[in-house]
Order: structure tokens, then sequence, then C-alpha cells
């Protein structure tokens, strides 16, 4: 299982403000993309493992630093990796780099295991055999 899964993206105007450049919450965006690879590339396929089961893996904080500006047609890496996961909690982290290997944007992710209902779980409780899956993840730490 790779700690570090690689999602490669071409940043479409869309993202991009009038002057080309990308607004800040394609970011984000691009966060959720890239950790949602990262379970799949892990054998977590997140519909089928949470959202089918009842379970919803909400974000409770995101940060980012933007660090270089990346344009429209640009071609850009971005990086994810679990650096905690607990019962309850699951913490994620990114890096995004420009063609040239130059790291444009770094960012993190903090999520909570909730239920159809919104209330916080105790995954190993609610799920046992999803949480034995979830521990197989490679976690990377911060």
């Amino acid at each position: 299982m790779p700690a570090v899964v690689t999602t490669e993206l071409e940043v479409r105007w869309g993202e991009c403000d009038a002057a080309g450049i990308v607004y800040h919450p394609a970011y984000i965006d691009w966060f959720s993309v890239a950790r949602m690879r990262f379970l799949r590339e892990n054998g977590v396929s997140y519909m089928e493992t949470f959202h089918d089961r009842g379970i919803v893996l909400v974000v409770l904080e995101v940060q980012c630093r933007y660090l270089k500006t990346l344009r429209a047609e640009d071609k850009v890496r971005i990086e994810a990796r679990i650096a905690a996961l607990t019962r309850t909690r699951l913490s994620a982290r990114y890096r995004v780099l420009n063609e040239a290997g130059e790291l444009c944007a770094e960012g993190r992710t903090e999520h909570a295991f909730v239920d159809e209902r919104g209330r916080a779980v105790n995954l190993a409780k609610k799920a046992p055999e999803l949480w034995e899956l979830m521990q197989r993840l490679p976690v990377a730490g911060e």
C-alpha cells in the first residue's frame, strides 16, 4: 500500500480568477480529489466503504498555505497521505507541486466519522470490519 498517492491534474480555466490564476478554493477541491484517490489506491472505495454503510467522513478543519502561483493549463501533482488515524478521526496532509516539481501549496484536512444523523461515531464499534480495513492504511505521520 502506498503511503503517499499522487494525483495529476491540469488546471482548468473554471478553477481560475479573471487573471487566469488559480482561485484559492480550488486547492481545497484538489485535496478532496487527492484524498479520495489515496483511499481508492489503498483499497478503500469511499462510496462503498463509507457512504453505503451510513458513515460519512466530514471535514472539521482545512488549512492551506499558498506558496507559488498556478495558472490555467498548468500541470499539477497533488500528493496525499494520512497523517493520523483514530477510531473517530482521520487527518490528511497534502502537497501541490507544479510540473517542475516546485512546491506551490501545502495543506491539511481534519475529519470525523459521523453517522447518517450527523453524530460522531467510534468506527471500531459502529463498523468493526471497516475499522479493521482502515487500520491497514499506511499512516505517514505528521
